[in-house]
């Protein structure tokens, strides 16, 4: 128990001191109060021995990295070192990739590389944990690094590092704020401070500490807190008022984590839906544990965090819909696959004409996939998917188009008509309008009632007879291509050129 008291007692301390902190960034009005006041404060949350802030500053030869304000030591303690460089170790912080957290940086792979020193000056102070964290604005612009250190190995947690991150966010936003014109601030007033603090929790990770008293119900809960749910700094909010805004469908189950972290005096984490009084919905996550303080072993106070989660919760739905939009074009991408392969298979009998006919299908189905792919899978115009596949056969220059304006394509209508041109066109190269020099292939498109009607007509090629038995291409286009869109094709092998007319409605083939 007085383990849990001592853990308890230490979560309280820190959320108190990062309110405390936390206040006394946001009404900073300069630059050396404001890093004075993280640096400080961070230590105190972390119990870092070391901390200091170094400034980013471009000199004539290159970047480079003054200290800016130190904590726990005297400034004389870095007087006679050289410049900060951006090192392989430092690199992270200073290009804002990344924060860097290590039980022991002397058995970090990235220490000691920067000749000729190898590792610390002489007579560094003594470092053996070590976080860093970038401090940059909202633009991405890199304004320096938070640097922590502890002789004492495994002295940094994953909390403080969550912490440290948030209050590095917050005096990004506010040395940003301070360097913004005085009297555009003077006039923005107290909107602006008011807009900018809700950035700030927004984007910082809407993170807030709360207390209740598990016999009176009473609820204490700091500014960011109450952000968290939708209020003002200035409001009341009371612990009704946070059921209250809990989700209908999650309220059960949180009362239920509620009442068993009382009743076991177990640990309190959950995630779940808040409606904010204008209607937004947010995702929180909320970490707590119980102190059993009173005389009978009984819990009294139940004190944690609570964190926005809710771009997490989105980011995890855009990739569930994804993965199953990609298992959903693989699906159809193999089927089409398979259906070349068995309608091929069966117009070839000689392997070779096998291979050759499979492979340029394919190729015509993968060039229609790039032209998607080029537009994300929203769609191509009619016009494009021609050009492409045109293209392919070096006969664009020999074929005439006639139309009012151009169709926009679905992907499977793409798909569709892309492997029906392919066949047109490949057709024409080895047998028809464009196998000769003097050939040439109309292609014309009209909208009637709705219904897309497109005429390819050949010309100037070899004679034309009807085909003894209709092969892959006409199945495809009098067929499949008919079905696929629920519309009408129609070939006619006329003796001047092969004619091919189609009748697709646009509600099969528009997005």
């Amino acid at each position: 128990m007085a383990e849990l008291e001592r853990a308890l007692a230490d979560e309280v301390r820190k959320s108190e001191t990062l309110a405390r902190v936390t206040e006394a960034i946001a009404s900073s009005t300069d630059i050396d109060t404001c890093v004075q006041a993280v640096i400080d404060g961070a230590r105190e949350i972390s119990g870092a021995a070391f901390g200091a802030f170094f400034y980013n500053r471009v000199e004539a030869d290159g970047e480079s990295y003054a200290l800016f304000r130190l904590s726990g030591a005297a400034p004389e303690a870095f007087a006679g070192f050289p410049k900060v460089r951006k090192t392989e170790l430092f690199a992270p912080t200073f290009e804002n990739t990344g924060v860097v957290r290590s039980d022991d940086i002397t058995l970090d792979p990235r220490y000691g590389r920067n000749a000729p020193r190898r590792g610390m000056p002489e007579h560094h102070l003594p470092v053996r944990s070590y976080l860093a964290i970038p401090v940059a604005t909202r633009q991405g612009e890199v304004l320096g690094g938070l640097f922590f250190g502890d002789p004492e190995i495994g002295r940094f947690s994953a909390r403080d590092e969550t912490l440290l991150v948030g209050l590095g966010a917050q005096v990004a936003a506010t040395i940003e704020s301070i360097k913004l014109n005085a009297s555009a601030l003077a006039e923005l007033g107290h909107r602006r401070k008011t807009e900018e603090r809700l950035k700030f929790a927004l984007d910082s990770g809407r993170m807030g500490s709360w207390d209740l008293d598990v016999a009176t119900k009473a609820y204490e809960a700091s500014d960011l807190c109450k952000l968290n749910y939708g209020r003002r700094a200035d409001e009341t909010f009371t612990f009704a008022d946070l059921i209250a805004t809990i989700h209908p469908e999650d309220r059960p189950r949180i009362l239920a984590a509620i009442e068993a972290a009382i009743r076991d005096g177990a640990d309190y984490d959950v995630e779940y839906r808040v409606v904010h009084p204008n209607g937004e919905l947010r995702w929180l996550h909320a970490r707590g544990r119980a102190a059993q303080t009173a005389d009978d072993g009984g819990v009294r106070r139940l004190a944690g965090v609570s964190l926005d989660i809710t771009e997490r919760k989105r980011a995890e739905e855009r990739q569930k819909l994804l993965v199953n939009e990609l298992n959903h074009r693989v699906k159809n991408s193999l089927a089409t696959v398979q259906s070349i392969a068995a309608q091929t298979l069966r117009s070839n009998a000689s392997p070779e004409f096998f291979r050759e006919a499979f492979e340029t299908r394919l190729i015509a189905l993968s060039q229609t996939h790039d032209l998607l792919t080029r537009e994300s899978w929203a769609g191509a115009s009619l016009r494009e998917v021609f050009d492409v596949e045109l293209h392919a056969m070096a006969g664009e220059d020999r074929v005439g188009f006639a139309y009012d304006a151009d169709v926009r394509l679905n992907p499977k209508a793409a798909v569709a008509l892309g492997m029906g041109i392919h066949e047109l066109a490949t057709n024409a190269a080895k047998y028809g309008a464009l196998s000769g020099p003097d050939g040439r292939v109309a292609v014309d498109w009209s909208i009637e009632d709705g219904v897309l009607r497109l005429t390819w007509t050949e010309s100037g090629g070899p004679p034309v007879t009807p085909p003894a038995r209709r092969g892959f291409g006409a199945r495809l286009l009098e067929r499949g291509l008919a079905a696929e869109l629920s519309g009408g094709v129609e070939l006619t092998y006329d003796a001047t050129g092969l004619v091919c007319q189609m009748a697709l409605p646009l509600r099969a083939l528009e997005p």
